[in-house]
């Protein structure tokens, strides 16, 4: 019986049979990921090196960008460089200071759900920030929605409040009132003066966390003013 089996089937049907039986061998594993696959799919960019800070004369602080195109539609904003002069006058105490900081965090300055951020950062804690509302750019009105509207709105030729901070020499300094005169905002580049007349001291530093800081105490009562911060930032894709 063995024989006339073997004989009816032949070679090629004993092959068939082998091929079947390591097919069925197999589906119990899933295939490995290939070990290029795997290194691509995890790899992270790298983190960007803040540049030195560097002390400039007040005159470098006092400067008003060139004006552009405010383009005010809110979105196609990616900028890999630029830099931000702040200058620091204390209401008392030692003089005023004017600094220079490197572009610096994510090229895309928008926040959701609706703020727009620039950073500026150097080692050993110190940097500035200049942060505002969305809606003040595009004055709260949408992109088109594809049914080939463009909606319009005014020039943006007048100030607009902002949040500004910087870390100075171990003092971190913020205003959330100050006025931002945006003079350029388009795909290539944004650009802005600001003036802020009441700055406080914060325990809290954005650019230098700290454990130390007691983050019990009560915020509902803004501190004094102790300073004014003003200057201008330009930023390119």
């Amino acid at each position: 019986m063995r024989r006339a089996l073997h004989t009816r089937l032949g070679l090629p049907g004993l092959a068939v049979i082998g091929v079947l039986l390591t097919g069925c061998a197999d589906t119990g594993e899933m295939p490995a990921e290939p070990a290029d696959d795997r290194a691509v799919s995890s790899a992270q960019p790298a983190p960007r090196t803040p540049a030195p800070a560097q002390r400039r004369g007040l005159e470098a602080c006092g400067q008003t960008p060139p004006a552009g195109r405010v383009v005010r539609s809110g979105y196609g904003l990616d900028y890999s460089s630029g830099s931000i002069h702040v200058a620091v006058t204390p209401y008392a105490g030692p003089g005023a200071a004017c600094v220079e900081f490197a572009k610096s965090g994510a090229d895309d300055p928008q926040v959701p759900p609706d703020t727009l951020l620039f950073t500026f950062a150097a080692p050993n804690g110190e940097g500035a920030q200049v942060e505002f509302d969305t809606v003040a750019l595009t004055g709260g009105v949408l992109p088109p929605l594809g049914n080939g509207y463009v909606p319009k709105v005014g020039p943006l030729d007048y100030p607009i409040n902002a949040r500004v901070g910087a870390s100075i020499g171990g003092t971190y300094y913020f205003a959330d009132q100050c006025a931002l005169l945006l003079r350029t905002v388009t795909a290539e580049g944004a650009s802005g003066r600001f003036d802020c007349a009441a700055a406080a001291t914060r325990a809290a530093n954005p650019f230098a966390p700290s454990d130390d800081v007691d983050y019990n105490l009560d915020d509902t009562v803004p501190p004094p003013p102790t300073a004014v911060l003003s200057g201008w930032f330009s930023v390119k894709h």
